[in-house]
């Protein structure tokens, strides 16, 4: 988001920029081919998102550069769109995405001094960068039915603790098309490789129970005919999409059926249990399939790391992205400068992989049977 940081934004990403290529290790061999590592093993793929203004505007071309180096997809918002030019310069090979809200609209993207809105009187117009596929006073102006009520108001109402974002109707048909066209437009007007989509909700009350939408149930159907809609339209396009899905655990078997419409989605919270935990046993399954689904239908899905903070979480994610992961997919780092490339200490594997249903059983040996800080065997940078 412009002056905030976004639901994507505000979420604790991994500590550390992972990289497979550049990093001299001087002890430990380089992990070498073999039945630990996924049969369609590839170099390790990397996004990350550049969301918020005063952190991109306080950026210099030689962080932009490095940034684009040590990246496959980079993600901005799309009045940072004269960033393109510095990140290809750098690496004519790093993707570059927009990212667009799909459920809501800023009331402070507009044209004036500090941005807001108001109330969209006379000469104050949106203004011609947006976070999401179309301007508050437009909306305002052309399909105010177009803003979700609250079922406790009758009200629009603003996300909850993102103030400014205004509830939309993303299961609105007619908005869906709207929206992607708009998109659309910034996508070929400033050169996008492809677009971000943020909030396909699953869950009623993620920012505020809609009266239109009181159920997960009908907060899911609403979601998966914009997704259907939407990616149909990139689709034929030829841009590349990505659909972040909220709490998509919850509702077993919804990962999967999402996926198919779907060019890729996004877990933004893998491998999150809890506030200070991280995923183990069964939960760790669940989020091993959303990657194994992903690698056998060959999409390219983004996954995020959540709590790093925790001790050990980080190459505790490295290892279990790795054993699911066939190439396609891609593992999120953190939004700040890279200024050198750290390397990653894996615990040696303790014997080949066990298949175990869809996805694959750990077989490094350390902490919940993933990795062994204390004794690395292996480096990956």
């Amino acid at each position: 988001m412009r002056r905030s940081c976004s639901p994507i934004a505000v979420i604790v990403t991994l500590g550390v920029i992972i990289f497979l290529a550049g990093c001299v290790q001087s002890s430990p061999p380089a992990m070498p081919a073999m039945d630990v590592l996924p049969s369609r093993a590839a170099p390790l793929k990397t996004f990350s998102q550049w969301l918020d203004e005063k952190q991109v505007n306080g950026m210099t071309n030689t962080q932009w550069a490095a940034i684009a180096r040590h990246s496959s997809i980079v993600v901005l918002n799309s009045w940072s769109f004269r960033l393109i030019p510095i990140l290809k310069r750098a690496n004519p090979d790093v993707s570059v995405w927009v990212y667009k809200n799909l459920s809501g609209v800023r009331s402070d993207d507009c044209t004036t001094s500090q941005g807001t809105c108001r109330d969209c009187r006379r000469g104050i117009t949106d203004s011609q960068f947006l976070s999401s596929g179309m301007g508050y006073c437009w909306v305002k102006s052309h399909h105010p039915r177009w803003f979700l009520r609250s079922s406790l108001t009758g009200r629009p109402f603003e996300f909850q603790h993102y103030p400014h974002i205004w509830a939309t109707d993303y299961g609105s048909n007619a908005y869906q098309r709207r929206w992607v066209r708009n998109v659309l437009a910034d996508v070929r007007a400033h050169g996008w490789d492809g677009v971000e989509v943020d909030n396909a909700l699953t869950t009623a009350d993620a920012y505020g129970i809609a009266a239109k939408y009181r159920s997960d149930a009908t907060v899911q159907a609403a979601t998966y005919s914009a997704l259907r809609t939407i990616g149909e339209f990139l689709r034929k396009a030829s841009v590349a999409s990505v659909f972040n899905v909220g709490y998509a655990t919850r509702f077993p078997g919804l990962w999967q059926r999402w996926l198919r419409p779907a060019a890729g989605l996004e877990q933004e919270f893998y491998l999150a249990l809890s506030a200070g935990s991280r995923a183990t046993g069964a939960a760790w399954r669940v989020y091993e399939q959303e990657i194994s689904s992903c690698a056998a239908e060959d999409k390219s899905c983004w996954f995020k790391p959540s709590n790093a903070r925790v001790s050990g979480t980080s190459p505790y994610a490295l290892a279990s992205y790795l054993l699911a992961a066939s190439g396609q997919q891609f593992l999120g780092v953190a939004n700040m400068p890279p200024l050198r490339r750290p390397c990653w200490q894996l615990g040696a594997p303790e014997g080949p992989k066990p298949a175990s249903g869809a996805v694959l059983r750990a077989v490094h040996s350390g902490p919940a049977g993933m990795t062994h800080p204390g004794e690395p065997r292996h480096a990956l940078c």
